[in-house]
């Protein structure tokens, strides 16, 4: 009854060679009378307790094996994770010794930024500097026989560099003006902050939803936005924030994926918990510089950081 059980499912699997095998050993097994039958299957079983040592310590040696395979791989992921950062920090070393022979031409780019007021003008500017920037690099000694993923990690290099010197001018185009409203935001958030709760009248996250608050994870990425410098660096920040959020909402329920509706008000909690410095520069600086270079998740993401930030503006302090 055993075979036949089998068969059945190997044929409901559709797993033919399993099928012919099996098929096979029952129409052996049918060759055989009752008592040879009995006979069959208790020499099996003797041969199985005999073997059983055998296969115990088989089955120790396979688990030994799986562990010092999963260590291994541990260690080469480790090992990958360093040469990375190794790799980054040497490009980032090339690129500042290849920019300090360009101080010069650092300044004037610098001056030239400061004297521009469209914004189309000042990311035309930037493009051609670092378009101007990456051709001399190539045609650097250093960089000549570098592979393509090098020179690309160099580019972004060049480009935090580039940016970090006209980062005051870049984000606070209006000087002041910016900084003391980007300061009202804070001190409005940071006030939400005091009072706001998952279960906030205008929030209202889901019961099953609440089980992480208050996603600590998800804040702790949010809070290192006011430290890149490129709107590039800063946009993925916020990608990293949003998939965080999502899967840890995915924890809640594995069967299916969190809807946008879930995790608006969850990254609204965030926003105000977190509340990271410079908002409103901030997304006016990914916007003016970054905006069409945005793919399909990236712009996804960063509509719906936008819409959080919009939505807190609006929010009292009533709880």
């Amino acid at each position: 009854w055993w075979l036949v059980c089998q068969i059945a499912e190997a044929r409901s699997l559709q797993d033919r060679e399993l099928l012919a095998q099996l098929t096979e050993a029952y129409r052996c097994l049918r060759l055989f009378d009752t008592q040879v039958e009995s006979r069959l299957i208790a020499g099996m079983r003797e041969d199985h307790r005999r073997r059983a040592p055998y296969i115990a310590y088989l089955v120790r040696a396979r688990q030994g094996l799986l562990t010092t395979l999963h260590h291994l791989q541990r260690v080469q992921r480790r090992l990958e994770s360093d040469t990375c950062v190794i790799t980054k920090a040497l490009v980032s070393k090339c690129v500042q010794m290849f920019l300090e022979k360009r101080d010069l031409q650092m300044r004037e780019f610098t001056r030239a930024f400061t004297t521009l007021i469209a914004p189309d003008e000042k990311v035309q500017h930037v493009s051609n500097f670092l378009d101007l920037l990456s051709h001399q690099m190539k045609s650097d000694d250093t960089w000549k026989n570098t592979s393509e993923e090098h020179l690309a990690s160099a580019e972004a290099a060049l480009e935090q560099s580039v940016m970090s010197h006209i980062y005051d001018y870049a984000i606070y185009p209006n000087g002041e003006v910016d900084i003391n409203r980007d300061q009202v935001l804070y001190e409005h958030i940071n006030k939400l902050s005091s009072i706001i709760s998952p279960n906030h009248k205008d929030l209202r996250i889901g019961k099953m939803y609440q089980y992480e608050c208050p996603w600590p994870s998800a804040q702790m990425e949010l809070s290192l936005l006011a430290a890149y410098r490129t709107a590039g660096d800063k946009l993925r920040c916020v990608v990293r924030t949003a998939e965080t959020v999502m899967n840890l909402l995915s924890l809640a329920h594995a069967s299916s994926i969190p809807a946008a509706d879930d995790c608006m008000p969850v990254l609204i909690y965030i926003v105000i918990k977190a509340n990271p410095r410079h908002l409103l520069s901030t997304v006016q600086y990914v916007n003016v510089y970054y905006e069409q270079r945005m793919d399909g998740k990236q712009q996804y993401y960063w509509t719906q950081f936008c819409s959080a930030i919009e939505f807190i503006k609006t929010m009292d302090y009533v709880h």
